[in-house]
């Protein structure tokens, strides 16, 4: 059997009791336990020994470890059973062991124990493929061996027994070297442990619901595990019979005859007949757990070197990287170096390629790290915006530093990899490490975690070399620890835009691979010219965003706006027929759901949110698409959100998505939309979760200007739409909706829109935060009529808007947008009179308006009213009690003049308004 597919998705594991021994050693087997279960009952009397025995003799197989646990409980007690658990398994300790507490939260070493062939394996395959065999692990066993061997191997297990009545409301691990390990029927030290069948059999539901939940998305391999009648069977059932349920099964039996499994196990395949009628899950003989990891090992397709670099690391997710290893990188071609320079992301063989250039970054980093140590491990942290170079420069220095012969390598292999301080402050202290991190900012608090270690322990022997994006490092507030008082922290390096020699370097290396190297720089004839042009292309990049200058100057000085999507064009189209592995979809369109957001200026796409959108589970998504997207168009995370190297590369992305695959963007969007609602259900989103959902407002303006004006609209629309189906019970996205349909040049549905909504906004939860914003956008939609009736609407429903009529208090917000709004609808309705009601209650509504201190925007609409009402010579109002009556005269002259009956009747039937609680803001500065 081959499971290292998996089917693409992550493998958790169900294990059994035979897991946990090898034959004359380790947790006894049953007639061991069995032993230890007579024992407990004869310092009771010899008369419950004799009852035992007789209610054994009654029972065979597996049931008569039931019966005997059935009996402590029954004729002596709770604790007597716990008892018997305890000492079975500590007759697992070596016989050398020190004596162990169970009353402590303490398990020992992995060495006092005798750990099985098949544990040892299990870890060894999680930890040698992460990304395919990324668990948890669940047991029915109450012991610790499954987390030791996990330790052993350099992981942090997180051993959690389940109680009676609870659910699985442990974290769900969120980095590589963290593996849960749930005992399903308790553990052996602080945690009940379940052993009678009326137990088992239990009706559990927020357990059953917990569980279905952890198993989606994965691939569950159930080994040595006998397929009791139990909640986890039964989860394991209702989740194969589920529509929605997008895990599979593999199940494994030690017998080698189908049909006596199957004979024997006719209640098992029963249960399961659902998922076996659809595919879900698959039957298994002749396995072998002692021996099955090691073969399965084998299958995983890892050379010598690359399997060495991770077995051989004494931390899970963290390559160790020899020269051995280094020298056996195939090198770089010379096309490659050219997708390279294009912003494919960074590997170790681009860090030993000859054909990438060294810039002056790396020899200060390999300068620092060659340093002598001055009393304490040190931290070096590069900070730059995406596409500096950070990356690179980091390998290459590693890469030079191994060189050197002075250092041990170890490397973080993916983002998804944790830092165990325990780990780090345990490393030999006769070497001299250095430990290379890419995206630090998500290390921090293990990383802070290493360095108080490190100096409680006095050790000066580890260098800690970091890069992390500008933004990230400072967003989860990183600095917020003391690191000078636990290590020496040296200056961060900073990197942005590139100066002469380093540009003459790149330009040299772009020049060796010829015009494909060149690309835009040919036009030019001297290396010095395209020196030039590189340096001034990268002081001319706005790097508000967090896009790198140096990256962004490559691609302004290498592509036209044409030449870039054209060459995009080329790289997408394979995308369309890679499938994802182990998801739904595929590349092409996983990159599309990334560029439309990083396009638009969101900070990437939630990766727990690409991994709805593609059916995957979210510790797949780096290995099923980043890395794969990586490799050619330089996908990339920050702070778990996936984007482009670049805001350029997003937009050309999109534009040849639409113009040149012919994607429907609409569509694009709306999937976008009703994914992050449906994540929100389950689990806090973040801030991806109001950029999403009030996108499509916005998107019109926001999409690339590539994209046809009514192109962008109609996909703002789709967005907002899809906001107001997936959140019916929101204000907000109707709000949004009317602007996108006003955006798109459909002021006439807009307001239909609004006056059809209207009726139910009382049942809406956000109604309070956004009701003034709901009447103004309505008055907004109806100005956009562009007739004289629109703006008399436009007019009196912005009054509205600011007006006692509503119930909420007035915020600045609402005072700034909606006295800007009366200008622009008053505008219309002046007709040339100076002193008339429109004019001076445009004149009011400026004068209101400067008060709230508004944004450089508003204050342009501010000055331009100003300015058309000087020229007129509209008088100014004594004071705000005199703006004020002002306004509500010419509301009211509005409402006279209102033609809509519906706005008339249905608001405010005597058309008189006040505004106390826009005063009191105003009053209160």
């Amino acid at each position: 059997m081959k499971l290292s597919r998996t089917d693409g998705k992550p493998a958790s594991f169900l294990v059994g009791a035979p897991f946990s021994w090898d034959q004359g050693q380790g947790v006894p087997n049953v007639d061991g336990f069995i032993d230890v279960i007579r024992d407990r009952v004869s310092r009771s009397g010899p008369q419950f020994l004799d009852a035992l025995d007789k209610a054994l003799a009654s029972a065979g197989g597996p049931e008569r470890y039931q019966t005997a646990m059935a009996f402590v409980y029954d004729q002596l007690d709770a604790d007597a059973a716990a008892d018997v658990v305890r000492t079975a398994v500590l007759r697992a300790r070596t016989p050398t062991a020190p004596a162990l507490d169970p009353a402590t939260d303490f398990d020992g070493l992995p060495d006092d124990w005798h750990i099985s062939r098949a544990q040892r394996g299990l870890a060894q395959l999680m930890k040698l493929s992460p990304e395919r065999f990324a668990g948890p692990i669940f047991t029915t066993n109450f012991d610790p061996l499954i987390a030791l061997a996990l330790r052993e191997r350099g992981f942090r297990p997180r051993p959690t027994g389940i109680p009676l009545d609870g659910s699985i409301n442990a974290p769900v691990q969120t980095t590589q070297d963290e593996i849960n390990v749930f005992h399903l029927h308790g553990y052996w030290r602080g945690s009940p442990t379940l052993h009678r069948p009326q137990q088992l059999i239990a009706t559990r539901p927020h357990l059953r619901n917990s569980l279905e939940h952890r198993l989606n998305n994965t691939h569950l391999v159930v080994m040595a595990y006998s397929g009791w009648d139990d909640i986890f069977t039964t989860a394991i059932a209702n989740c194969l019979a589920s529509d929605t349920f997008k895990g599979t099964v593999t199940w494994c039996f030690y017998g080698d005859t189908p049909a006596v499994i199957r004979d024997e196990n006719e209640a098992l395949f029963e249960k399961f007949k659902s998922g076996i009628q659809q595919g879900r899950i698959s039957f298994f003989c002749g396995i072998n757990c002692h021996t099955f990891f090691d073969d399965l090992i084998g299958y995983l397709g890892l050379t010598p070197n690359e399997r060495a670099a991770i077995d051989q690391s004494p931390h899970a997710g963290w390559n160790l990287v020899t020269t051995e290893f280094l020298a056996a990188q195939t090198p770089l071609s010379g096309d490659e170096a050219v997708r390279y320079f294009d912003g494919a992301v960074p590997t170790w063989r681009h860090a030993t390629s000859p054909l990438i250039p060294r810039l002056s970054h790396a020899q200060k980093l390999l300068d620092r790290i060659a340093s002598p140590s001055v009393g304490a491990s040190r931290m070096q942290l590069i900070r730059a915006a995406g596409g500096e170079g950070k990356s690179t420069a980091l390998l290459q220095a590693a890469v030079d530093a191994l060189d050197g012969g002075d250092c041990t390598v170890l490397h973080r292999s993916s983002v998804d990899a944790g830092l165990n301080p325990d780990v780090v402050a345990s490393l030999d202290p006769d070497r001299n490490w250095l430990l290379v991190a890419d995206d630090a900012e998500g290390l921090v608090d293990d990383l802070w975690g290493a360095a108080v270690k490190l100096h409680e322990t006095g050790r000066q022997n580890v260098f800690l070399l970091l890069a992390a994006r500008d933004t990230d490092w400072a967003s989860v507030n990183c600095d917020r620890h003391a690191w000078s008082t636990r290590l020496h922290r040296l200056d961060d390096i900073v990197l942005g835009g590139v100066e002469e020699p380093d540009a003459a370097l790149v330009v040299d290396a772009w020049a060796e691979q010829g015009d494909a190297g060149l690309r835009g720089l040919m036009s030019s004839k001297s290396r010095e010219e395209r020196i030039a042009r590189l340096v001034a292309a990268t002081k001319a990049q706005d790097v508000r965003g967090g896009d790198g200058s140096f990256f962004g100057g490559l691609l302004d000085t290498r592509f036209s706006s044409k030449a870039l999507v054209d060459h995009l064009v080329l790289l997408m189209d394979p995308l369309r027929h890679q499938p994802v592995e182990g998801g739904s979809g595929t590349l092409y369109d996983a990159l599309l759901y990334t560029a439309n957001c990083h396009a638009v200026g969101m900070p990437g796409l939630d990766r727990r949110l690409l991994a709805l959108l593609c059916d995957l589970n979210a510790h797949s998504v780096s290995s099923a698409v980043i890395s794969r997207l990586g490799r050619e168009l330089g996908a990339a995370e920050s702070r778990g959100h996936v984007l482009t190297r670049h805001k350029r590369v997003a937009q050309s992305v999109v534009e040849a998505g639409a113009s040149k695959f012919g994607t429907d963007l609409s569509k694009t969007w709306r999937n976008l939309v009703t994914a992050t609602v449906e994540l929100s259900r389950k689990e806090r989103v973040g801030e991806s979760f109001g950029s999403m959902v009030h996108a499509g407002a916005r998107l019109k303006r926001q999409l690339p200007e590539a994209l046809v004006e009514d192109l962008r609209g109609e996909i703002g629309i789709a967005a907002a739409e899809a906001a107001v189906e997936a959140m019916p019970e929101w204000s907000s996205t109707v709000v949004d909706f009317a602007r996108a349909l006003r955006f798109a040049r459909y002021p006439d549905e807009a307001c239909d829109l609004l006056k059809k909504r209207l009726p139910t906004l009382k049942g809406t939860v956000d109604l309070r935060q956004n009701i003034r914003g709901y009447f103004y956008e309505g008055g907004t939609c109806a100005g956009n009529l562009g007739t004289r009736q629109g703006y008399i609407a436009n007019a009196w429903l912005a009054a509205y808007s600011l007006s006692e009529s509503l119930p909420p208090e007035v915020t600045v917000e609402n005072a700034k947008v909606s006295c800007a709004g009366l200008g622009v609808a008053f505008e219309f309705l002046v007709g040339g009179v100076a002193d008339g009601n429109f004019a001076k209650s445009r004149r009011a509504a400026t004068e209101l308006g400067w008060q709230t201190k508004p944004d450089p925007r508003t204050a342009g609409y501010f000055e331009r009213h100003e300015s058309e009402l000087d020229a007129i010579g509209t008088p100014k109002p004594a004071d705000n009690d005199e703006a004020l009556v002002w306004l509500a005269t010419a509301a009211h002259a509005a409402w006279q003049e209102l033609e809509d009956p519906f706005l008339k009747n249905k608001l405010k039937s005597d058309g008189q308004f006040t505004f106390t609680k826009l005063r009191k803001l105003l009053d209160r500065g």
